[in-house]
């Protein structure tokens, strides 16, 4: 199923760490429609100023493709044993948000120390010796591996500086938020398949996708130079000298304009984005996908 396209593009480079509160490691990238250079909020910034920013731009009607670097499902082998063989991604949701409702700042601490899902998680010391060798892993982040994106990192690791799993949890929390708050004007994909009547349609994206299409490999991106190279790339318009820049910012500007590249400028999205062959219905419904993958 090919999605209409979006007037507006955004990407947000994400984080589930308790604080600090508003930090410059979560970035939010904007772009219209054409070549104009994505222009960023520079300012620290917090969960849940991302979600009010999220509500305030759907609430205007136009259509905005939104990609964030968290899952919002993991590995079906391990939804299987937590919730049983019916889940779908909103028994998930419902549940982190369930034991974790009095955590402010969608912090989702209170599920991954649940006695009934902590054991799925690694969050400290060695590797718990009843882990597999290989950590479960989705669909997606296997054939993400094998088209050279790179190793996403595991959803069930929550130690270490990257902790993508921690920022998994509470972008659940997020959209089940969302979705209470916008209903069908925001679709969260590929779980819902309304993205054609959506005001916003929100992915999952991997950074390290567009560095990698870009030419830019492993590299952090903390120069104006490399940038723009990106930038280039994707054929948008260069930001200016003064920019202020962190790696964060870099990756969220380099996304966003990777997210219009990737959509183009017909009428609707190339099909291999938005129905990759691999992507089944229920792997729609548990594990979701990375957008461009």
């Amino acid at each position: 199923m090919k999605i209409k396209n979006f007037d507006t593009f955004a990407a947000i480079d994400w984080s589930g760490a308790k604080a600090p509160v508003r930090t410059r490691s979560i970035a939010l990238s904007v772009c219209a429609r054409g070549q104009a250079a994505p222009v960023a909020e520079t300012a620290p910034l917090s969960r849940t100023d991302i979600a009010d920013w999220l509500e305030a731009q759907a609430r205007l009607g136009t259509r905005t493709l939104v990609g964030i670097d968290c899952n919002f499902g993991y590995a079906h082998e391990t939804g299987l044993k937590q919730l049983g063989p019916e889940y779908t991604y909103l028994d998930l949701w419902r549940k982190v948000e369930e034991t974790s409702a009095d955590l402010p700042n969608y912090f989702a601490q209170g599920f991954w120390q649940h006695p009934d899902f902590s054991d799925s998680f690694w969050t400290s010391g060695v590797k718990p010796a009843h882990f597999p060798a290989h950590m479960p892993q989705r669909m997606t982040e296997k054939i993400c591996a094998l088209k050279g994106y790179g190793h996403p990192e595991s959803p069930f690791k929550l130690i270490g500086a990257k902790q993508v799993g921690k920022g998994g949890l509470a972008g659940m929390r997020l959209a089940l938020d969302l979705k209470r708050k916008l209903g069908r004007q925001v679709c969260i994909w590929p779980f819902e398949d309304h993205a054609d009547d959506a005001h916003m349609v929100i992915a999952e994206i991997y950074p390290r996708l567009f560095l990698k299409q870009a030419g830019l490999g492993s590299l952090k991106i903390r120069e104006i130079e490399n940038l723009n190279k990106a930038l280039l790339f994707f054929k948008s318009d260069p930001v200016a000298h003064d920019f202020s820049l962190n790696d964060h910012i870099a990756d969220a500007v380099i996304a966003s304009a990777g997210l219009r590249s990737f959509a183009g400028s017909g009428e609707r999205l190339p099909e291999q984005l938005t129905a990759p062959a691999e992507l089944t219905r229920q792997i729609a419904l548990t594990e979701g996908w990375i957008f461009g993958v």
